[in-house]
């Protein structure tokens, strides 16, 4: 302990929160950071005393022995220390890590929900202990996330190929991916017809209308000859008004966001991945301007609603503000109630603000908590839906019925603010429509389609289907996405998630396997177990040991029915092996699919079908002619650094080409190539090298402070 002008220490995870904080505290504190965790589990080892109540053999992380002795360096001698670290589990294990390294006697925590003086200052006011249970929550978290991600990994280091991983929670996102594209690929599309007729009103007017019922059912005709014969049916009649049905609705407004919907609503209209919108979260909740970014809860403070609902008297009038508050309800069992819904922490902070001093990202996701936090408190949408049937003035039976209306509103309440990204019918000249009204035959319209198969995951859809089964937590689904993302299980093609063969490959062995461990209901049932240990229901090592046992029977189990050269089988191929003339197999391989022979390893006949030349841009990529030893064929294929030209006969013949650019170098005329330095750095530099050491030099790519890429 050091004898210090300041009387206080302060300790919070980033030194972004430290340098906010520090402008709202006097010369009495000194504010530090711990830069996140100072502890951790080890990176090489199972890191577990699985004899000795799975008790967890932390070790400080590299890099962290510094920032441990200054803490300690920086602990006064007479004064207090007080851990402000965030208000969640994460933040009181790493409250209860900085404290036994410190060891310092007068030691307290406090939270604050966000980061703005009056908040830090009321949070000293009122110190706590720490919370033990939420704790031992977190310990047991991480600890099962090692015991399952380390054994199960190990599985399919054997009986895949090593470097593959499994997780407790990523494994269940991963089979939902796949699961996903299952159905699609098992989807059969279906021939339909959109029929419908235009025809005019008394003022010439068209309207077009669509085929909706047949004999009070409904109807959309199957293929061509059903359209065919309503149109031959009802020839050019024209339309009699059968109903005007007119109905006022109510649209309440959305509550706050959580950080599912934060990340669904970002994803949806800001094109963000989770990962993104909680790096730029964070920076924001870090310099003061939101409230925490990781909160299941629908509830704002007295304050911010008083606060809220004065912008929304004066700047849009008395007639947008309810005549009480709007409150909210969450359907999420495990929600922490006691914590706030992500807000703006001052109201008057507009988004050109935070656009000038962190940027257009920044600023946008700020826009977008704004709106919705202020919309969350005014009144509901007034609008009015008109539906209008027709039925043909002369063929009463069959009665084909057709309808045409729309939406109109009569009062925009929170979508003032809010916004709308939906189109809306102009009702005025069908609302002087009247029941046995008869309108003009202007044409038949008719449109041939065929039934989708289900739309695939995106990161806000499988935000939603994850919150929906109550798998994993607020604070978590950004890092499964990306997790399994970094891990090549899926790959991203215009915000969908597609599964990769290794991604299936993963989830196939692991539901013949290990059913249990991606059991939607088993990993619910886990967080809900988890939860009951932070509320002090439970105790750690009765959860902990009821689910590894059943854990190491399932590895045993695995290990001896396994086969490893039935995992990698994706299925069968009409193509003959060029060994033995006989039936070939479709397998994966770390680097790509290929054709084995079935009959191996007696026959070791195989073919190469990870090249993909489809995939290739040859607008930017040569295609060379000719093997440089043979003369022969070259084919693309995968390797361990990427695509590459290999000659067909490998590997009787070992040419290879790399893939060369069809930029030119400048100094000597010969293709330019991508390469890759010894530390891991992309260059593009000349295929003649060393010959010509020519390097482009690399236009610098503007910087967006506070976004993840």
């Amino acid at each position: 302990m050091a004898n210090t002008k300041y009387k206080n220490l302060l300790i919070v995870e980033s030194p972004a929160k430290a340098k906010t904080i520090n402008k709202y505290l006097g010369d009495d504190f000194k504010v530090m950071a711990s830069v996140g965790h100072i502890i951790d589990l080890p990176k090489s080892k199972l890191g577990v005393d699985i004899e000795h109540g799975y008790e967890p053999l932390f070790e400080v992380i590299y890099g962290k022995g510094k920032i441990i002795k200054d803490l300690k360096k920086a602990v006064p001698k007479d004064g207090k220390v007080y851990l402000a670290m965030d208000p969640d589990r994460e933040g009181e294990a790493i409250a209860w890590h900085v404290n036994s390294v410190l060891k310092s006697k007068n030691v307290t925590r406090v939270t604050f929900n966000e980061i703005t003086k009056d908040a830090v200052l009321e949070a000293i006011k009122a110190p706590r202990d720490i919370d033990e249970n939420l704790v031992e929550a977190q310990k047991a978290r991480r600890v099962l996330d090692r015991l399952v991600g380390y054994k199960v990994s190990e599985v399919l280091w054997k009986k895949v190929w090593y470097g593959l991983s499994a997780g407790r929670v990523q494994s269940v996102a991963l089979r939902l991916v796949v699961e996903k594209e299952e159905e699609r690929e098992a989807f059969k599309s279906e021939e339909y017809w959109d029929f419908g007729v235009d025809v005019k009103d008394k003022n010439e007017n068209t309207l077009k209308a669509k085929l909706a019922q047949k004999d009070g059912k409904k109807y959309i005709p199957k293929e061509k000859g059903d359209v065919e014969g309503i149109e031959k049916l009802l020839g050019k009649s024209d339309y009699m008004v059968k109903d005007v049905v007119v109905k006022n609705i109510k649209k309440h407004p959305y509550p706050p966001f959580t950080t599912s919907t934060l990340q669904q609503s970002a994803n949806n209209v800001l094109g963000f991945s989770s990962k993104r919108t909680m790096a730029i979260a964070q920076i924001l909740y870090q310099a003061g301007y939101i409230t925490y970014m990781r909160t299941d809860s629908f509830n704002l403070s007295s304050k911010a609603v008083d606060s809220i609902r004065d912008l929304i008297n004066k700047r849009y009038g008395a007639e947008y503000l309810p005549e009480k508050p709007n409150y909210y309800k969450t359907r999420n069992k495990g929600a922490q109630e006691a914590h706030e819904a992500i807000r703006p922490t001052d109201f008057a902070v507009s988004k050109e603000q935070i656009e000038k001093q962190f940027g257009s990202a920044e600023a946008k996701l700020y826009d977008l908590i704004w709106r919705r936090a202020v919309s969350c408190q005014m009144t509901d949408k007034r609008a009015e839906v008109l539906t209008v049937s027709l039925v043909s003035k002369d063929v009463k039976k069959p009665e084909y019925v057709f309808t045409l209306g729309g939406e109109m509103t009569l009062f925009d309440g929170f979508r003032k603010v809010l916004g709308s990204h939906k189109a809306v019918d102009d009702l005025q000249e069908v609302a002087k429509i009247e029941k046995g009204d008869v309108l003009k035959f202007v044409a038949f319209s008719k449109e041939q389609k065929f039934t989708q198969p289900p739309a695939r995951y995106t990161d806000a859809s499988l935000v939603k289907k994850l919150e929906a089964l109550e798998i994993g937590r607020p604070s978590t689904y950004a890092t499964i996405i990306s997790t399994i993302e970094a891990r090549g299980y899926v790959v991203k093609e215009n915000k969908a998630l597609i599964p990769t063969d290794v991604g299936r490959i993963v989830t196939n062995l692991l539901r013949g396997s290990f059913k249990r461990l991606v059991d939607y209901k088993y990993t619910a049932k886990v967080e809900q177990e988890l939860d009951d240990i932070a509320n002090g229901k439970v105790k750690y090592v009765p959860v902990i040991d009821g689910q590894y046992k059943p854990l190491v029977d399932e590895i045993e189990k695995a290990e001896k029915d396994v086969n490893k050269e039935d995992v990698v089988i994706l299925g069968k191929s009409d193509e003959k092996c060029p060994e033995c003339g006989g039936e070939m197999i479709v397998r994966v391989g770390r680097y790509g699919k290929f054709l084995s022979c079935a009959r191996f390893p007696e026959c070791k006949g195989m073919k190469d079908l990870s090249g993909n030349e489809e995939s290739l841009d040859f607008n930017k990529y040569l295609r060379p002619e000719k093997c440089p030893k043979c003369g022969g064929e070259l084919v693309l294929k995968n390797g361990k650094y990427g695509k590459f030209w290999a000659c067909k006969d490998y590997p009787k013949c070992k040419g290879i080409v790399p893939l060369l650019l069809v930029e030119k170098c400048p100094e000597c005329g010969h293709p330019l190539v991508e390469r890759r330095s010894k530390w891991g750095k992309s260059f593009t530099g000349c295929s003649n090298y060393p010959e010509c050491k020519y390097i482009k030099k690399q236009a610098k790519k503007k910087k967006e402070r506070g976004v993840s890429v």
